[in-house]
């Protein structure tokens, strides 16, 4: 009786820790009805050089930055860094879509209800931070050959995890929906300079799509993207890639081949030298600031971090033909 009721004790404790355990446990196999998706948000660095201190003046403590070159539009010199100590985007959504659905949006031209991660969300690329976090989420298993993005302002109605105001109103983000920061050395119009303010914003709402195309057929190319695995966690990384922010060798985004060298350096109110590219650019600042937008959209990347090492690699992303060697 005595070995009987040691035994009913063990199998009793023994039970209780499975099921505990197995509570604790909502990823696996067998607790998972369709696949996980965990999602996080990056700015990838020039590999050498990439980390800096430098002072901000939107506080006096000093925060972390990423020294970027800035190429001109030949694509053969440098003429110019930028050392960037702050990049925000907001984000109102994110919509994954994938094969199939694509598919027949194209036959159909009726385009269905996509998974979203509902904003909007404040994305910080120097920090690699999300605010509200982005919670995983379970989607049917499958190709997924399409994110979409929603960029959005910020107009003050917008909350965080703790129900509170997302951004405050002396926040440089607030009314914009991308917000670049930091210090130019190098050419301008009219000198070269050294450690001039640089203060870059837009207050756009729009959407832009991160897929691989075929040039050809106009059908997104079904070889890229990534396979969501039925009872497993997919950790799906969006990327964008900083080093390419500032280089005007694109011709897709540069078609009239402006530099950013010939940018007109203005004066703040203190008479202080300052590069100021919000919606009163204008002239050939307007067009540099036009560029650098389409820039930013197309440095965006993504693709499932196989490796497990936090980073998007060049060949985990949904364009596998283009090196992104000296990003990290």
């Amino acid at each position: 009786m005595k070995i009987l009721r040691s035994t009913v004790l063990f199998l009793f404790i023994a039970l209780a820790a499975t099921a505990f355990f197995g509570c604790e446990s909502t990823t696996g196999p067998d607790q998972v009805d369709g696949a996980v998706v965990s999602l996080s948000i990056q700015g990838t660095r020039p590999a050498a050089g990439s980390v800096a201190k430098a002072w901000s003046p939107w506080g006096a403590a000093q925060a972390d930055s990423v020294v970027l070159p800035v190429k001109n539009a030949a694509g053969t010199d440098t003429l110019g860094t930028l050392t960037i100590t702050t990049a925000l985007i907001a984000l109102k959504e994110i919509e994954l879509e994938s094969e199939e659905e694509q598919e027949e949006e194209e036959e159909t031209g009726v385009e269905d209800q996509k998974l979203e991660f509902p904003g909007p969300f404040v994305v910080d690329l120097i920090a690699n931070t999300v605010t509200p976090s982005l919670d995983t989420v379970t989607i049917d298993s499958g190709r997924y050959t399409q994110i979409e993005l929603k960029l959005d302002k910020i107009e003050g109605d917008e909350d965080d995890d703790e129900g509170s105001q997302l951004v405050d109103p002396s926040d440089p983000l607030f009314g914009n929906s991308i917000y670049v920061e930091g210090l130019y050395s190098g050419v301008t119009a009219t000198d070269r300079v050294t450690d001039v303010l640089f203060i870059m914003s837009y207050d756009i709402d729009e959407e832009f799509e991160l897929t691989t195309v075929d040039p050809v057929t106009g059908v997104a190319d079904s070889s890229v993207g990534f396979t969501a695995e039925e009872g497993e966690v997919n950790p799906i990384i969006i990327a964008f890639r900083l080093l390419k922010w500032f280089d005007f060798s694109n011709t897709e985004t540069n078609e009239d081949g402006v530099d950013f060298t010939s940018l007109m350096v203005t004066q703040d109110t203190s008479g202080a030298d300052i590069i100021l590219l919000d919606e009163n650019a204008e002239g050939v600042n307007e067009v540099i600031r036009e560029v650098i937008e389409e820039n930013i959209e197309e440095s965006a990347d993504y693709g499932e971090d196989k490796d497990g090492d936090g980073d998007l690699d060049s060949d985990e992303d949904d364009d596998p033909d283009e090196e992104d060697e000296d990003d990290h």
